[in-house]
């Protein structure tokens, strides 16, 4: 059977029969379409999930007191109670160990924040002058932590970007003296705005 042969044979098929031919063709077409979105969807999935990781750092380890899982970081489960609270001392030791580059204790929980009549539940989280950069965080405004003493706590803060449009509005936020909870702070610093603000 020769080439001319063949195409006139599918010719005839395809006008011979044109509801199957059409269906055919969608068929196809539909499931072309479908291994393309599929492989969008995985490549988008793929994409996410690697910027989340990026967004933590590649080279993290984060240390909870009393469990023994190996399961990814929650920041809720940092407000639970543990058997023993690791200790600056701890951090300490773990700043010593000469694979470590940097070391950010941290004290996360909720609090009222107030500032001119304004009041916002916000998450409060407590830290050192590492903790910006260990994950990632750029600041938009102000200056970072001071890098002091661990054990001599600053009266200051750094707010998110959500936070200050909530409750500073067109008021500079920095230099601003705010209250958590029974504490005021000096605002020194402003993040740029993130997935979450």
């Amino acid at each position: 059977m020769r080439l001319a042969d063949t195409l006139r044979f599918a010719r005839d098929a395809a006008t011979g029969y044109p509801v199957r031919t059409a269906l055919s063709v969608l068929a196809m077409a539909i499931g072309v379409a479908a291994v393309v979105l599929l492989t969008a969807l995985g490549d988008g999935a793929r994409r996410y999930v690697v910027g989340q990781f990026s967004s933590l750092g590649t080279n993290l380890v984060i240390v909870l007191p009393g469990r023994s899982g190996t399961g990814g970081f929650n920041p809720a489960n940092a407000i639970t109670s543990t058997p023993r609270d690791l200790t600056i001392d701890d951090a300490a030791s773990l700043r010593r160990l000469p694979h470590v580059h940097r070391v950010a204790p941290l004290a996360v929980g909720t609090s009222e924040m107030a500032f001119g009549g304004k009041l916002r539940e916000v998450m409060v989280a407590g830290s050192t002058a590492e903790f910006i950069p260990i994950r990632h965080f750029e600041l938009a405004q102000g200056k970072a932590l001071p890098d002091e003493d661990w054990n001599h706590g600053s009266s200051v803060a750094i707010i998110g970007a959500k936070l200050r449009e909530e409750l500073f509005g067109a008021t500079p936020a920095l230099g601003q003296l705010i209250r958590i909870g029974d504490r005021r702070l000096r605002v020194i610093g402003v993040l740029k705005p993130s997935g979450q603000g």
